[in-house]
């Protein structure tokens, strides 16, 4: 059994959904019941003793027309621990407040009982129990809930029963129209966190949704190292060709993907992934690699190349890892690879003196390296460039490191 560190990523997956769509979630949950007010004026801020008992949610409600609370716990496996808490809870919260309290659990996944029951017995004397009403999504019907428009819901459909991929793309449609862009992110990172989970989806419809994510919406599933977020690798600038080119492969995938992609959309392809792996690299690695990563896919058109590269860099942590990825995923002749490598060197130095030293310094440095191609001259020089804070330093050390020039 998996610890609840392990389960904390769903745990706060769901809480963070529930913050969000409890005024639309709940009611659909539990007929009878719905929000006493807003979602901030029903949320109950309850002051028990935290070092025992920790609710996930409580919210103030009207059930069966009656003011009561209900006390929301989501569960990734039931445990003996649990079911006491849930008890110890719904005790504490009734002693506290004098009205009904309504425990509700939540299995997001295919653990949990429809039929759970709890109860504190001494022989066959029972001192108390509690059967709190249980909701496991696995058992929500994912047609029904796109057919109404739930969009409240639509996070948790990866979770439902063998949700179809025609409703997951109608949902995620729906959700990008209703939500602004930071709502819709939120809403995404919680949907792909449920989808990486679930097992009532196969590996196939997984990635037929991560496509769709990465090429129709410009967001990266693959980037999951925090469990509770994604990076956001494109911005709504390029929706409009995001959405050409995933009619573009629809096209294909019906009459031969080579032949429906057309050559316009394969450039856009092509360009926002250019893009998406500048975007991953400036965010992770030093402006060197960066320079180096950016001369190699600028002039990259094979779109299986940038992806496979993007799709290796995401697992990439180490900057020393990057230009041999470079060389794996964009092979080229021993000139040009020299010729790129001194190019990137060259910014480098011009990056640093600019940033150090006077106008008249960095253009003495960049006249004498300008036609340098030894690289092992270069990287001296950079590395004598960093130690050095005085003027007349770097007129030696290029007299030194280019004798020639």
């Amino acid at each position: 059994m998996k610890s609840n560190q392990d389960h904390q990523p769903y745990d706060s997956t769901l809480k963070g959904l529930f913050e969000a769509e409890v005024a639309g979630i709940i009611p659909y949950l539990v007929p009878d019941a719905r929000l006493k007010g807003t979602s901030q004026q029903a949320e109950c801020n309850v002051e028990l003793n935290r070092t025992t008992l920790s609710a996930d949610k409580v919210h103030w409600i009207f059930y069966k027309d009656i003011t009561i609370l209900l006390h929301t716990e989501l569960q990734v496996k039931p445990t003996a621990a649990f079911c006491r808490r849930i008890l110890a809870y719904n005790g504490s919260l009734h002693n506290q407040f004098e009205v009904p309290v309504l425990s509700l659990v939540i299995f997001p996944f295919e653990y949990g009982s429809a039929d759970l029951f709890y109860e504190e017995k001494c022989a066959d004397e029972v001192f108390a129990s509690i059967r709190p009403k249980v909701i496991c999504l696995r058992d929500l019907d994912s047609e029904k809930i796109v057919r109404e428009h739930q969009i409240s819901l639509y996070v948790l459909l990866p979770t439902t029963n063998r949700p179809a991929v025609y409703l997951l793309k109608q949902a995620l449609k729906e959700m990008h129209e209703h939500y602004d862009h930071e709502q819709f992110i939120n809403r995404i990172t919680w949907f792909v966190c449920l989808m990486d989970r679930t097992k009532t989806m196969s590996d196939e419809e997984k990635q037929i949704i991560q496509e769709v994510l990465q090429m129709q919406y410009q967001i990266d599933p693959l980037l999951r190292e925090s469990p509770t977020i994604m990076a956001i690798l494109a911005d709504d600038v390029a929706e409009a060709k995001a959405e050409a080119l995933a009619e573009g492969k629809a096209e294909g995938k019906a009459e031969g993907l080579a032949e429906g992609l057309a050559e316009g959309l394969a450039e856009g392809l092509a360009e926002g992934l250019r893009e998406a792996i500048l975007d991953l690299v400036s965010a992770r690695f030093p402006d060197l690699i960066v320079s180096q990563v950016q001369k190699t896919v600028t002039p990259a058109q094979d779109v299986e190349q940038l992806k496979k590269f993007y799709h290796q860099l995401v697992r990439v942590s180490d900057e020393q890892e990057v230009p041999a990825l470079l060389a794996q995923c964009f092979p080229v002749d021993g000139e040009a690879k020299s010729r790129i490598e001194c190019e990137c060197i060259q910014e480098s130095i011009l990056d640093v003196v600019s940033a150090r030293f006077s106008s008249q310094v960095a253009a003495r440095v960049q006249h004498t390296i300008a036609s340098v191609q030894d690289i092992q001259q270069l990287r001296k020089f950079l590395r004598q460039l960093a130690c050095m804070s005085d003027e007349e330093e770097v007129y030696t050390s290029l007299a030194q490191c280019f004798p020639t020039h």
